[in-house]
């Protein structure tokens, strides 16, 4: 009896347990489905001057149609933040320093970090200077992001999972988004100037030169400037205590935030139009970073259309066509920042100018913490910037940035959205306050154009490679460039044009825009070499040269790799492997083997031979970073592997062939150790599709709702076809003005960030397979009315 009396009890807590998970389930069922966006029917919007339509395809692109661009702004913040305003509030917060006001004490060091740059003071001066048309886009835009959020039934589910109440949106949090652009296009830090300093000052000087060469076999400018790599070094590396040690970071020290960029003139297509290609690559999120979008208003007596992404955060359209002229952009690299050592008098108060010792200012600043008590911050700044650390010897280290300045960050791009031509694109682009792109640029008439997009300072009396001293007054920036001091080539001989991170122009241009960390060439050739491979180009054609995953700058390490297995290695797997190499696709196909162990061999390579540098630099400072040095570490690389010196072997290796074999085994170690068996192993597996929520890896099962399936990725890092797990192409665009009807669209990830929206993920798996979807919406399927 006892033993039925307690099965009975054991199973109603079963029941009872499965009743409440089931009651759980559904509560937040129904939480999610009050925050879902409102996608059909009539909404009241306060400050509309006339009612906005609103109209959604299938895959969630939503088409804007407007009497005036005042209503088109307010409609966009009003859909922007029922999408994506957990997003939005991301990048306004990474900006400001107000993260850890989310994520408490994990988000800390960040917010201490940015907290130097005091970006939220900085919008709120820009806001004040703003042209009264922008301010009222900008007014508009932020009234629609607060009424669409409190349209809502309910919040975002981020922030009841993060017990956090929302804030409003302001209008200088549009510019905080453009400012986080900044954080994630260019260093913040100055980790790049100290890390050069550091090697030109400590290291012989052939040494230094053979490790940082002006150029190599891969440039692909678009002026075809040579630059040569210099000589072998006959200067040895140097020693450091063995305790000291810091590896690449080989997964990742490949990838960075850039694009490729390219245009042809209207000769080679099918239409007397400009044809354009771009893709950003970014890290990639769910939900993506931009968000597709198409706008219709009338501007001076005619009905305009602009279709392309937006970035949610601002009124923006980044990249698009507005039938008459389409753009886009790829990181330029260029040199946008310098950082300053300091001379200090006695007291260490004041430093040197040359209107003699000024005393520091100090600002103090409150880090809101969640779960704790605030942090007070104090900021030492000086006339050039804030203070960021020390050298080597304690000497202060200022840091000078574009981003500071009021040329650093305004709303100008607006105005490419009515522009007609590939000059006024170009005239446009140089007084937009962004982080400086290279732009490309396709009209409806056949021109295509490159320029620099965004503000360039006019250096004197220092290579702003180095930390300078600019305490006697000779050296330092002299403001900025006019726009008719900028680097532009417009309808060049060849009728080609192509960017892709790395350097773009030589001679007078290139001094102008400086080496901020420009990419091997190896993708800019790539492309540049596709372009010339024909004389006639559809869109198709261009998503070809989108989704090249060739690999042409791996085929001498399969060769070496296939060298050294059939003439010195000893290992037991040795033909096998050979074989793979005698066989292999030459490409970053997802079923190659092969390839992935010769991706992985030259990391490996790469490894040991600098092991003693990095060693030796990082005994030097802490802060040495071989990330932001690392692009052009490869063309001495390959010489050395080519030439085989023995001075520049690595410790504890006696000849290049130890060293080669060496690495191989290091190879197969790495792969077994992260997969087990490397012989099951394929690219495909190694580089699976790794999209997710910014909370899934930190919330059990919210990965289940918002993740991108897991699912084999082709293409890799120097090649077209950018992708890495999470990391790549964050759109892709082909179009020519005028042909839209024709034009390309790809966008990973998901338009919505809400996981019960009915077009969550659409689009994700075409952007994956590189199959064509076109950029114009397609059949509505929602419609919604804003009215005054």
């Amino acid at each position: 009896m006892r033993s039925l009396k307690a099965l009975t009890a054991i199973k109603t807590i079963i029941a009872t347990v499965l009743v409440l998970i089931l009651l759980a389930a559904i509560g937040l069922y129904l939480l999610l489905r009050a925050s879902l966006p409102l996608l059909e029917g009539d909404a009241r919007a306060e400050g509309l001057n006339h009612p906005v339509l609103i109209a959604r395809d299938a895959n969630g692109m939503a088409v804007f149609t407007a009497k005036d661009r005042i209503d088109l702004a307010m409609a966009t913040g009003y859909v922007h933040a029922q999408e994506r305003y957990f997003q939005m509030d991301l990048l306004r917060r990474n900006a400001a320093a107000e993260l850890a006001f989310l994520f408490g004490p994990a988000a800390l060091e960040r917010d201490r970090e940015i907290a130097l740059h005091k970006f939220r003071e900085r919008a709120r001066q820009r806001i004040e200077t703003l042209p009264s048309h922008h301010l009222a886009i900008l007014q508009a835009y932020s009234k629609g992001v607060n009424q669409g959020i409190e349209a809502l039934s309910a919040k975002p589910f981020e922030y009841y999972l993060l017990q956090a109440e929302l804030q409003p949106w302001k209008e200088e949090d549009t510019l905080l988004a453009l400012y986080s652009m900044y954080l994630d296009l260019q260093y913040h830090d100055g980790r790049r100037d100290l890390s050069l300093d550091l090697m030109k000052r400590h290291l012989a000087g052939d040494l230094y030169d053979f490790l940082h060469p002006d150029g190599s076999r891969w440039d692909a400018p678009i002026d075809d400037t040579p630059q040569s790599p210099p000589a072998m070094a006959q200067s040895s590396w140097p020693q450091a205590p063995a305790q000291s040690q810091q590896k690449p970071d080989g997964e990742a020290a490949d990838l960075k935030p850039g694009s490729n960029n390219w245009a042809v003139s209207g000769a080679l297509t099918p239409y007397r139009a400009a044809m354009l290609a771009n893709d950003m690559h970014l890290g990639i999120r769910v939900p993506n970073i931009w968000y597709r979008v198409q706008f219709n208003w009338p501007h001076q007596g005619e009905m305009r259309q602009l279709t392309g992404l937006s970035l949610p955060g601002t009124p923006l359209v980044v990249v698009g066509s507005n039938t008459q002229l389409a753009w886009g952009f790829t990181n330029s690299y260029g040199d946008w920042s310098d950082v300053i050592r300091l001379q200090l008098d006695d007291s260490k108060e004041r430093y040197l100018t040359a209107d003699g010792y000024q005393p520091f200012t100090y600002t103090s600043r409150k880090i809101a913490v969640k779960g704790q008590a605030s942090e007070q911050l104090t900021i030492r700044e000086t006339r050039w910037g804030p203070v960021i650390g020390e050298d080597e010897a304690g000497n202060p280290l200022v840091y000078r940035w574009v981003a500071h300045d009021p040329e650093g960050a305004n709303l100008n791009l607006l105005a490419l959205e009515t522009a007609r031509s590939v000059e006024q694109g170009a005239a446009i682009a140089a007084t937009a306050g962004i982080p400086a792109q290279n732009i490309m640029l396709a009209d409806r008439e056949g021109n295509i154009g490159w320029t620099i997009a965004g503000p360039m300072p006019i250096r004197f009396g220092f290579d702003g490679r180095y930390i300078s001293d600019w305490s006697d007054g000779t050296q330092g920036w002299a403001g900025y460039r006019m726009s008719s001091d900028y680097p532009k080539v417009i309808n060049p001989s060849s009728q080609r044009l192509w960017t892709a991170n790395a350097r773009v122009i030589g001679g007078k241009d290139y001094a102008k825009i400086g080496d901020g960390g420009y990419a091997l060439g190896a993708r800019s050739q790539q492309i540049r070499d596709s372009l010339f491979a024909q004389s006639t180009f559809t869109e198709q054609d261009f998503l070809a040269i989108q989704m090249d995953d060739r690999a042409v700058f791996l085929t001498r390490w399969r060769d070496l790799l296939l060298e050294h297995l059939e003439n010195d290695s000893r290992h037991p797997d040795a033909k096998h492997i050979a074989s793979l190499m005698q066989n292999w696709s030459g490409r970053a196909d997802t079923n190659s083997l092969a390839y992935l162990l010769v991706r992985q061999y030259r990391l490996a390579i790469r490894d040991r031979v600098y092991q003693d540098l990095l060693r030796f630099m990082q005994h030097k400072h802490a802060q040495f970073s071989y990330r932001a040095i690392r692009n052009q570490l490869e063309i001495p690389l390959w010489q050395m592997v080519t030439d085989k010196p023995a001075h520049l072997l690595p410790e504890g290796i006696a000849s290049w062939p130890q060293l080669f074999e060496v690495a191989l085994q290091d190879t197969l170690k790495g792969l077994n150790e992260s997969h087990v068996n490397w012989q099951r192993l394929t690219w495909g597996e190694y580089n699976q599709v790794q999209i997710r929520h910014p909370m899934s890896p930190f919330v059990p099962l919210l990965g289940w709702l918002t993740d991108m399936p897991e699912a084999p990725l082709s293409g890799d890092s120097f090649m077209p076809n950018v992708a890495r797990n999470a990391f790549g192409a964050s759109q892709r665009l082909v179009v020519a003005p005028g042909q839209e009807q024709q034009a390309i669209l790809h966008m990973p990830s998901s338009q919505s960030g809400h996981p019960l929206a009915p077009y969550f993920g659409k689009g994700h798996k075409a952007w994956r397979l590189g199959e064509p979807t076109p950029l114009l919406p397609g059949k509505i399927a929602y419609r919604l009315k804003l009215t005054p």
